[in-house]
């Protein structure tokens, strides 16, 4: 019997895990699973689908096919986007996985809510990763509920093991050995709330290690933090020009005392997802509601803001002991066959 072909596009497993360890366990349910990895000028997506012709699309960051270049050519490819899905949804069937309400760092940006708008409710099924988010997807672009289902993040600490002795993560890192570590890692960008996160402990000259680690996109944006941060020995830059391999993550994790997210807006959070599934204390705001850490959880503190509650939440944090053990039923909750099984549930009702 021929294997469904199921194309994933765009082609993100050099940044983050998720199509990869979705696409190992969706193999094992007996899909063929493609990326879609060369991207044309005039209709990027169409025409690469259409070399492939797979049975269905399974669109991830539908962003990238209209991604910023320039004030004119993000305008060009910006309205060209509609015909280049209308295309390709007219030919074969097409889901998206909703990883953010909105492209990060571009809401306000001509068309882009357009476009998305377009994209979910032209899709046979729209994945989101909490009964929230489904809330908010469905409310914002006027998507069917029964079109919307709910499938968790997924379980990024697969094949990572345990965490590291903590001395000997703090070596490698060259970290103070006895100091507390309070990381912020993955992509530096401004919808981070990074910014905000350095001043903090600048003005109220917080002891404990902050460290940002991560690879940064914009060097004026990098060069932004560093000025925050100058003259302040608490505060530790990690700045890269690559994405951070599973070694270089699971060696942070293993470093830190606790993890800091301070998003201005988010859907889902693949860094604290991570974070989770290692049993490292995570800070998050309370109102980003979207990103499911299965709460409430001794390893989840909420805060308001920076100015009300999260120094009294960061120590409490931090007097929580990392415990890789106690995330077990996070993982279990979260494991790819979990959600390859409810995903392929799908993608078999829209080939029938």
């Amino acid at each position: 019997m021929t294997k469904p072909r199921i194309l994933f596009a765009p082609d993100y497993r050099a940044g983050v895990r998720y199509q990869t360890l979705l696409a190992e366990a969706l193999t094992g349910l007996g899909f063929e699973i493609l990326f879609q990895s060369d991207y044309y000028r005039g209709l990027p997506l169409y025409r690469g689908v259409k070399n492939v012709s797979p049975a269905l699309v399974h669109l991830h960051w539908p962003e990238k096919y209209f991604g910023r270049r320039g004030m004119l050519w993000t305008w060009m490819r910006v309205k060209r986007y509609p015909l280049d899905l209308w295309l390709t949804t007219s030919a074969r069937p097409m889901v998206l996985t909703a990883h953010n309400l909105l492209p990060h760092n571009r809401r306000k940006e001509f068309g882009v809510f357009q476009n998305i708008r377009t994209t979910a409710r032209r899709a046979k099924a729209v994945f989101v990763h909490s009964e929230t988010a489904r809330e908010q997807m469905c409310a914002t672009f006027d998507v069917a509920s029964e079109r919307c289902h709910v499938i968790p993040y997924g379980d990024h600490s697969l094949g990572m093991g345990d965490l590291m002795p903590r001395a000997d993560a703090r070596r490698q890192l060259n970290l103070p050995a006895t100091a507390k570590v309070c990381l912020v890692f993955g992509t530096v960008s401004p919808y981070k709330g990074s910014e905000e996160i350095i001043q903090f402990w600048v003005r109220n000259r917080i002891p404990y290690h902050l460290v940002i680690a991560g690879p940064v996109l914009d060097e004026n944006f990098a060069n932004t933090l560093r000025n925050i941060g100058s003259g302040c020995q608490s505060v530790d830059l990690r700045l890269t020009q690559t994405w951070l391999d599973d070694d270089a993550l699971k060696a942070w994790l293993s470093a830190a005392d606790c993890t800091i997210f301070n998003y201005r807006e988010i859907f889902t959070s693949g860094a604290a997802a991570l974070a989770r599934s290692f049993g490292v204390p995570i800070l998050i705001p309370k109102r980003l509601t979207a990103a499911d850490l299965d709460e409430p959880h001794p390893h989840v503190f909420r805060f308001d803001t920076l100015d009300t509650d999260f120094r009294s939440q960061l120590e409490q944090a931090l007097a929580r002991p990392c415990d890789y053990n106690l995330a077990q039923a996070w993982r279990d909750k979260t494991s790819w066959e979990r959600i390859a099984t409810a995903t392929a549930s799908v993608y078999r009702e829209i080939l029938k």
